[in-house]
């Protein structure tokens, strides 16, 4: 019994022992319990104010972002305004970054013209392409409350739109609110760049002063831009006049430096093309026996060659001769009834022109045409130049007459005392011209120039002028001259060479007089000579003379055929003739 009670009390012992054990870990699992109960709590608040911040920084982010794309165009509208000249572009560029700064659905620009006072488009952003031509003609003036409101306080403005729609622009329907950014100069208006909503814009006042600051840097490099374009053209014009006087001053000196009209007038249409902006210029000169104008000069056209005649009554231009006046068409498209050589140039693609009359001792002379491929492209400043330019050709083309005159004079002098000189002897009459056609075409084959010939001329028409002195009875006489004689003729070319001493214009002539009877071997006279020695003048005379010599009759024997003359030539070249010279001739003939 005892052994029970024993055994109950030490069980009673241990179920206590396990209670207080349970008990303890009853409560410990109850503290952990809590502590997990607490801790999730502090999780969950520590969750949601985690989702905060995320949401924060998420706002934050898209606030920077905006932040970042704001001032990246507000850079580029800088470097645009930092590094761009052109007005142009320069807007171009400020309305593309305005339109992303500012969010609105169009976006447009206005210049400030000073002439007909009034803001004319230049640009525009996300406006319909229908509308583009109805927005490139439509200026605006300055007298609407929006714009007088903008530019008196020189500040950004931003309205509403009434029912009715917006006053500045009424082709653009659905617009909601309308920004004004107004630029200014220090004196005067430059333009506006508008932005148009169609649903109102949330717009802080942050962004109104980034829209303000746009107005001021934009007015400040618009001004700058429009100075810097002043300067290239007031640079420009100034570069046109002193080109100008440049050109003039070229002409003046072509027009005195050459005596012949035709060389003369070629030179004045090329400078002329130079100074003025033109397709065409040429110069036409009054023929009356003709009936006509003679084509003389120019460029730019080959309806007419040089030197053709063009009939007054097929061309506009005998009004100029008639009336005294200038002619001006714009558009040849639009006249109608077209005379022939108008239509002519109209086919060939020239729709304006400009003719001047060119005047001489008070009389037309001729006229100074310039034509255009493009209409109404001649300025008034054109216009007085070339008639400036006018008055100098007519006054350069009475010259060239006055001078022409006298160098026909002279030549017809030269020729009668020519004359005069062979026909002291029935066999020698019209020896000196004919030697002076056999030596204007060697000197043709031989290239030589304008006044070479010229030169070759006169000593060809002179080159016996030394006979004036020899008695007929040597130079008629039939039979062999004695010595004595033959001495007497042997003194013409150094005689000659004396009488034209004294006239200062033959100087280039007188080696051809003087040493027309020299020989290529050095056997010749007046100075025995030799080669290239001899000046090629009298080379060719030399050879001309002896052509013509052999030809003809003579009182002591009949003249050679031609067969006859070309051996003998070929027999004396080299001993009597340049062997060249005489090449050349024979290829003449």
């Amino acid at each position: 019994m005892n052994e029970k009670n024993s055994e109950l009390e030490w069980l009673k012992s241990e179920i206590e022992k396990k209670d207080v054990e349970f008990q303890l870990l009853k409560s410990e699992i109850e503290g952990r319990q809590k502590a997990m109960e607490d801790e999730s709590r502090a999780m969950m608040y520590m969750l949601e104010d985690a989702n905060e911040s995320i949401a924060e920084m998420e706002s934050a982010k898209k606030r920077l972002e905006e932040e970042v794309e704001i001032n990246k165009h507000l850079l580029m509208i800088a470097e645009a305004m930092a590094n761009i000249t052109d007005i142009d572009k320069l807007i171009s560029q400020v309305l593309e970054c305005s339109h992303k700064i500012t969010g609105c659905d169009i976006c447009l620009a206005y210049l400030w013209d000073e002439k007909r006072e009034v803001f004319i488009p230049n640009y525009s952003i996300g406006l319909p392409y229908i509308l583009l031509p109805i927005f490139n003609t439509s200026p605006i003036k300055y007298d609407t409350e929006i714009l007088i409101k903008a530019f008196a306080n020189r500040i950004p403005i931003i309205e509403e739109v009434s029912n009715e729609g917006s006053v500045l622009f009424p082709y653009i329907q659905g617009i909601n609110t309308i920004s004004i950014i107004p630029l200014s100069g220090r004196k005067d208006f430059l333009g506006f760049i508008s932005g148009i909503y169609r649903k109102k814009p949330e717009i802080t006042k942050k962004d109104m002063k980034v829209i303000e600051g746009i107005s001021n840097q934009v007015s400040t490099a618009l001004e700058q831009a429009r100075l810097y374009r002043e300067s290239i053209d007031n640079a420009m014009e100034l570069s046109h006049k002193i080109e100008t006087i440049q050109v003039m001053n070229d002409i003046d000196r072509s027009i005195l430096s050459s005596l012949r009209s035709t060389e003369m007038l070629e030179t004045v249409t090329m400078m002329i093309g130079r100074l003025i902006g033109c397709d065409r210029t040429t110069v036409v000169l009054v023929d009356k026996e003709k009936d006509g104008f003679i084509y003389s000069a120019g460029f730019g056209t080959d309806i007419v060659q040089k030197g053709a005649v063009i009939p007054f009554k097929n061309t506009s231009t005998t009004e100029v001769v008639k009336s005294g006046r200038y002619q001006y068409a714009a558009n040849l498209r639009e006249i109608k009834g077209l005379l022939p050589l108008e239509e002519r140039l109209l086919n060939e693609g020239f729709l304006s022109h400009i003719r001047i009359p060119l005047v001489a001792k008070n009389e037309i002379v001729g006229v100074l045409n310039l034509g255009s491929k493009r209409p109404s492209a001649f300025t008034p400043e054109d216009l007085s130049t070339l008639e400036k330019l006018a008055y100098q050709i007519g006054v350069a083309l009475e010259n060239s007459r006055l001078i022409t005159d006298l160098e026909g004079l002279f030549i017809g002098t030269v020729k009668s005392l020519s004359s005069a000189i062979d026909a002291k002897s029935k066999w020698t009459a019209g020896h000196s011209e004919r030697v002076t056609k056999f030596a204007i075409k060697i000197g043709k084959g031989i290239g030589f120039s304008e006044k070479e010939l010229r030169d070759l001329e006169l000593s060809g028409l002179l080159h016996d002028v030394g006979k004036i002195g020899t008695y007929e009875s040597i130079l008629d006489k039939a039979g062999k001259l004695t010595d004595e004689e033959y001495k007497i003729i042997k003194q013409h070319p150094a005689k000659g060479a004396e009488i034209l001493l004294a006239i200062k214009q033959m100087k280039d002539i007188i080696p051809g007089v003087k040493y027309h009877h020299e020989f290529y071997n050095g056997k010749g006279y007046p100075d025995g000579l030799k080669g290239e020695n001899i000046p090629l003048t009298a080379r060719i005379l030399c050879v001309a003379d002896s052509v013509d010599a052999m030809s003809a009759d003579r009182p002591y024997r009949k003249g050679r055929p031609m067969d006859e003359i070309i051996a003998e030539l070929k027999r004396c070249s080299g001993s009597q003739f340049d062997p060249k010279i005489v090449e050349i001739f024979l290829k003449s003939i």
